[in-house]
């Protein structure tokens, strides 16, 4: 078992008064150490959870080291901290019915934990442990970047690693947060030593420039205090990366990769969609709930339930930063129907981007969106990831506090025209397929390797 592998953030709440009414208003908190934070409050959960957002300088870190982040975010959760054992660490937590966990993503570094009330200020000395003082022991620190090159060199094996890492040659081309999303080459993580692994820590978790959310029904002075504690011991000073990703490199071509020992085939394509930032989500998530999302989506109609050529379809969005989202289809495919899949999900998504969501379809799909959001809100871990997210951003602080209304709010004529003036066109997006029969499919280039795709320019 991974220390901190129960939840998704770290959490907290508000509490108003003894004398006041719960009001699910989100407010502005600071901590006596100085760190503000943003709390909602959910009345009777009986459970807080605090989520932590550090800025990321991965991208400037010297060519090859973008998967210090990786090995030391790993070794940290399962390396043990404070002179204790990782099964020491597990047995701690686990002791207080509490979790939390720990991972990387270019832009940030988040932490969370979610604990009961009465338990917040144990649980936040255990989470200091391990942000301040891991072990970094060099057997636990040789069984993760182990764990991480025979991802690597796994994902060359698979239909989908393949389809991902050629996506991802062709978007980022050079950039480091290519060879960080696509783990590889292999031969870098390889070249990491547990020093490399300690300079990233010691300026990794900089106390300046932190976004805290917090969720669920402890009392404000508990939650400002835990904060503090989990701090305790982390240097000042961070601050974002100075090298950010470009505009991605949308190739409006279908390219075709030629990997014969894979079982079966995979289609992948993107489309640029307004970015995180924008705070447009509720018109693109219940698009895309319509569209992608689950076995009564448009496409898994037409793919899977229809042609019954594949294992799995659907769409999503992908946020490389929160400046370069994109829209994503995929799925995997039997490779003697490909071209038919390709053929019925480029129908189908053409008639959903002209006509969007149909009058019967459009209440439904908001009641289901609805639903979904109310079951999050109750949930400390949900909430303060919810609310994290707004405020990274730059949502207005009432965002989530309206969330409910402005669903109920949506209307089906004006989400139409948001689909039809924002989701790209099928023929401009970038569509990778994987497959072991070079003539399955019509594509505008056939390759071999990944590098190869500049062939198709």
């Amino acid at each position: 078992m991974r220390f901190l592998s129960r939840v998704t953030i770290f959490s907290t709440v508000w509490f108003v008064t003894a004398v006041a009414a719960w009001s699910a208003e989100v407010t502005r908190q600071a901590t006596p150490g100085g760190h503000v934070f943003w709390h909602y409050p959910i009345e009777g959960a009986k459970r807080s959870a605090v989520a932590i957002s550090w800025p990321s300088g991965l991208a400037d870190l010297p060519i090859g080291q973008e998967m210090a982040a990786r090995v030391g975010t790993e070794l940290m959760l399962n390396g043990g901290a404070a002179g204790k054992t990782p099964d020491q660490i597990i047995a701690d937590f686990e002791d207080l019915d509490a979790g939390a966990r720990l991972f990387v993503q270019p832009e940030e570094i988040r932490g969370f934990i979610v604990t009961p009330d009465a338990e917040f200020m144990k649980a936040a000395e255990i989470a200091n442990d391990v942000l301040a003082r891991p072990n970094f022991s060099k057997n636990w620190f040789q069984r993760e970047r182990a764990k991480l090159v025979k991802a690597s060199r796994g994902r060359d094996n698979l239909v989908q690693g393949i389809a991902w890492n050629l996506s991802r040659e062709i978007l980022m081309s050079d950039h480091p947060y290519r060879r960080f999303w696509s783990i590889r080459p292999a031969t870098n993580i390889e070249k990491i030593d547990l020093d490399t692994i300690r300079a990233w820590h010691k300026g990794a978790f900089a106390t300046d420039g932190l976004t805290i959310a917090a969720a669920g029904s402890g009392q404000p002075e508990t939650v400002a205090a835990a904060i503090d504690r989990a701090l305790k011991d982390l240097p000042g000073g961070g601050q974002p990366a100075k090298n950010p990703l470009p505009e991605l490199n949308l190739l409006n071509k279908t390219i075709v990769f030629h990997a014969p020992n894979v079982t079966k085939s995979a289609i992948l394509a993107f489309g640029k969609l307004p970015p995180a930032t924008s705070n447009q989500d509720l018109q693109m998530n219940i698009s895309l709930g319509v569209l992608g999302y689950g076995s009564q989506s448009r496409l898994f109609k037409a793919v899977r339930t229809g042609l019954r050529a594949a294992y799995g379809f659907g769409a999503g969005y992908f946020d490389y930063t929160r400046q370069r989202r994109l829209l994503r289809i995929w799925g995997e495919v039997e490779t003697a129907q490909l071209q038919g899949a390709l053929d019925a999900t480029r129908e189908t998504y053409e008639t959903f981007r002209n006509d969007g969501i149909g009058l019967i379809e459009f209440p439904f799909a908001r009641r289901f969106y609805r639903q979904r959001i109310e079951e999050s809100l109750a949930k400390p871990t949900d909430a303060a990831f919810l609310l994290l997210e707004s405020r990274l951003n730059g949502g207005p602080q009432k965002d989530l506090v309206t969330l409910k209304e402005r669903i109920d709010d949506l209307e089906r004529g004006k989400v139409n025209t948001y689909i039809k003036q924002t989701f790209p066109a099928f023929e401009d997006m970038l569509i990778v397929v994987v497959t072991a029969d070079a003539n399955a499919v019509k594509g505008d280039c056939l390759i071999t390797r990944l590098e190869d795709w500049r062939t198709c320019e």
